[in-house]
């Protein structure tokens, strides 16, 4: 065999390094000092802001230091409290100190509408259609969330039903001899029985019938009052809390609390409390997702084994009907950064989020490695191990900062959910969509008159709303702050601006 030359190994030598440098992940470079060629690109950092219901989640686990190695980033999540988490977000946008991305609620939301106006944040619209993940979100999911006609956040995709449904203390119905509540009298009923008939037979004066975190649209929805917006038979559009039908629902809650029947504290009662009021036994009755019933009694059963929650339909409102607000296919949208993202680093985020968007890439983010923190089951379930249970995977909080993956039956599903209960919510999740009312004003333009001044409406609103229910305020009063905003010109221009959206996107 003949040896080679030195020029020839020399040049193999020389191949070699350059198909090594032009390997996934990395590349080859000339720097000033020698560096190597071939050495990995230097991870993107990418800063997410998003909230927190419990424990604040380690950017340690597992799941992200995969994705980071597999995409090649250093994510870097700030999770802030849900009870303070608005205050915070609108402080940090107004110090310009806003994460690569942010979670925000609402994009309409006065303070982020005008800053998306003002361009602060990407303009996704032509951009979505190249990441598949992301693109196969359902239409609604972007129609509803898109801010003048165009796609500024990644929807944070949510099933559309199943959100709303009554977590009822199932032990407390048998102790005293009752059923679900079909209807709003018969809820009056049990809400009444659970506060005053000693439902958990400890002998005490120490429950009530239902805990509220403040007053919520539910309350006014499941009475027929429509979903944010209700269509007249003008085909006009108004606000459901200026319906009939809102009033007939203020009257029933205002009854309740001064009847003891109600959280007291309900005016400043926060979600996290609602979940601690139920497993402390303190009340029998909240609005909740279907899965919170098996998740929170899980709960519930160490501190009192012969407790059972169970979920139901909400009861039919006067006229008969049910009614359920239909979500909008999402939870709140992640927005972009324009001043601290460049064009090349936005498309390593929405690598990330459609990395994420798949039912495997939303199972690691939130139940960990598979066959080490979590396991599935013959029935396609997941079982949590032991040690993802010590990790904290499979709670709400871990996935708080992706988007997901589009699941129907999402809120009818929790980790280590016997199939019987699963089954029986799924049933509950068909029938519950058979009667959720789509908002009608979902996705149009926010109109001028709102962004300069719907803050201050909603705050006025919501303050009116809640002194009715708690008794501070009377009918009369409510009469009389509707009748201003019929006399207000920039209300009712924004009502006019909205209903002839409305219409031209119908005609469309």
């Amino acid at each position: 065999m003949k040896k080679r030359s030195w020029v020839s190994l020399l040049f193999a030598l020389i191949l070699i390094v350059s198909l090594a440098g032009c390997s996934k992940g990395e590349k080859a470079t000339s720097a000033e000092g020698g560096a190597a060629e071939g050495a990995k690109e230097k991870p993107v950092e990418i800063s997410i802001g998003t909230m927190t219901f419990g424990e604040t989640p380690s950017n340690d686990l597992e799941s992200i230091k995969q994705l980071n190695e597999e995409l090649n980033v250093k994510l870097d999540i700030e999770f802030y409290p849900i009870n303070s988490y608005k205050e915070k977000v609108n402080a940090l946008l107004a110090s310009k100190s806003l994460p690569d991305v942010i979670l925000i609620e609402d994009i309409n939301d006065p303070a982020f509408s005008t800053a998306t106006e003002q361009g602060a944040f990407w303009d996704l619209t032509t951009y979505i259609d190249d990441y598949e993940n992301l693109k196969a979100y359902p239409d609604n999911a972007y129609e509803n969330t898109k801010f003048q006609g165009k796609i500024f956040g990644i929807p944070r995709v949510r099933p559309l039903d199943g959100h709303e449904s009554l977590m009822i203390r199932q032990d407390w119905l048998d102790n005293l001899g009752l059923k679900a509540p079909t209807t709003m009298d018969e809820l009056y009923n049990v809400l009444e029985a659970f506060t005053k008939n000693d439902p958990d037979k400890n002998g005490k004066d120490d429950t009530y019938g239902m805990v509220q975190a403040s007053v919520s649209t539910y309350m006014m929805s499941m009475f027929g009052a429509g979903n944010q917006w209700k269509e007249q038979a003008d085909g006009s559009l108004v606000p459901y809390w200026m319906t009939e039908e809102a009033k007939t629902a203020m009257e029933f809650w205002n009854k309740a609390f001064e009847d003891g029947l109600i959280t007291p504290d309900l005016p400043v009662m926060k979600s996290s409390q609602v979940k601690e009021m139920i497993i402390q036994g303190k009340a029998g009755v909240a609005i909740a997702n279907v899965n919170e019933a098996f998740m929170f009694g899980q709960e519930l059963k160490k501190v009192k084994p012969e407790a059972e929650l169970k979920a139901y339909e909400l009861p039919s409102a006067p006229d008969g009907n049910k009614y359920y607000e239909q979500a909008y296919g999402s939870y709140g949208v992640f927005l972009v950064n324009k001043l601290t993202v460049d064009e090349k680093k936005l498309k390593k985020i929405l690598e990330v989020y459609d990395a994420t968007a798949d039912e495997e890439g939303y199972n690691l983010v939130t139940y960990g490695i598979k066959d080490v923190h979590y396991t599935i089951a013959e029935d396609g379930s997941i079982v949590q191990t032991e040690e993802g249970k010590k990790q904290a995977y499979g709670t709400a909080t871990t996935a708080q900062w992706i988007s997901g993956y589009f699941n129907k039956y999402q809120r009818a599903e929790a980790p280590d959910m016997p199939a019987d209960v699963k089954e029986y919510n799924y049933k509950l999740i068909d029938a519950i969509s058979e009667s959720s009312v789509p908002n009608p004003a979902a996705g149009l333009p926010v109109t001028d008159a709102w962004m300069e001044r719907g803050g201050d409406w909603t705050k006025k609103f919501v303050d009116m709303f809640t002194n009715v229910v708690i008794g501070k305020a009377s009918m009369a009063d409510w009469d009389n702050f509707i009748n201003g905003l019929k006399a207000d010109s920039s209300f009712q221009q924004h009502l006019k601006d909205t209903t002839e959206s409305y219409k031209a996107k119908a005609s469309n």
